[in-house]
């Protein structure tokens, strides 16, 4: 009489398992951290681990003299951690200005993988963000830390910073966060604004996917009354890569972030512990 039941379960067992494997590619995973590491001309491979899986992750603090805080950058789908659009310009640039950048590996689908399964990821990058997060708190105390996140990482910041009940982090910036038809409950992104409290800055480009340009007005009501530093900042002539505008996503994050951390005083930076 127990046999079948616990066939039942066996089977349901190696489903979710061939599920959860689909989702994340770790081979491919592999083959993308050896080209980051031969792309490498700014900051230093770190590795961190979550969840029994380590991953990839670029500090960048040589060249710092002071710190203004501590950025962890999520890049987006078919991105990585030093991809020259968007995500290399911001973990190079936000480190001249003063503030140390951990760019990192997130999880990643297989290459022609469905769009449900790269959104199947989000709850796989949590233990990930925490990792990260963990890393810049006991390296770089005492300064204010700051979440970074472009398109489908701005989804996986988003779910993350709504489900802490305590404090995570100091600021959320998310980058063409996009609304994209889904019946998990933390790939609602909309909805999982309404419950973060931290200063967030909502920022994409006038030339965006439509899937962000068309929910732009709902998630400025969303952020309006939950934090007074909260901002949305349309950049004219950007498209979701902000080709040619970087400098100008860059500048424009700084700049809230200092009005946020009202010109927070510069420390002289201490540099990972070993």
């Amino acid at each position: 009489m127990l046999k079948t039941p616990l066939l039942l379960l066996a089977i349901l067992f190696g489903l979710l398992t061939s599920y959860a494997l689909l989702a994340s590619d770790l081979e491919r995973e592999k083959q993308i951290n050896e080209s980051v590491k031969k792309s490498i001309l700014i900051g230093d491979v770190v590795t961190l681990e979550a969840d029994g899986t380590e991953f990839l992750g670029l500090i960048n603090d040589k060249k710092l003299d002071t710190l203004y805080g501590s950025v962890i950058i999520l890049h987006g789908k078919g991105s990585n951690p030093n991809s020259p659009q968007l995500i290399q310009p911001l973990r190079s640039q936000l480190a001249e200005l003063g503030w140390v950048t951990l760019s990192v590996q997130l999880p990643v689908a297989s290459k022609y993988a469905p769009i449900k399964d790269s959104l199947a990821l989000i709850k796989d990058s949590v233990g990930r963000i925490q990792a990260s997060l963990r890393y810049m708190g006991e390296n770089y105390k005492n300064t204010p830390c700051v979440l970074i996140a472009h398109s489908l990482g701005a989804m996986m910041a988003t779910n993350f910073i709504a489900q802490q009940e305590t404090l995570a982090c100091d600021a959320l910036t998310l980058i063409s966060l996009p609304t994209i038809a889904s019946d998990l409950p933390e790939a609602q992104s909309t909805e999982l604004l309404e419950k973060i409290t931290i200063p967030v800055l909502d920022i994409y480009g006038s030339q965006d996917l439509d899937s962000v340009l068309k929910t732009a007005p709902t998630r400025k009501l969303a952020l309006m009354n939950n934090n007074i530093h909260n901002r949305q900042i349309e950049i004219s002539g950007a498209d979701h890569a902000f080709n040619g505008l970087d400098e100008t996503l860059v500048r424009s994050i700084h700049n809230w972030l200092i009005h946020v951390f009202k010109n927070p005083q510069s420390t002289t930076i201490k540099g990972p512990s070993t």
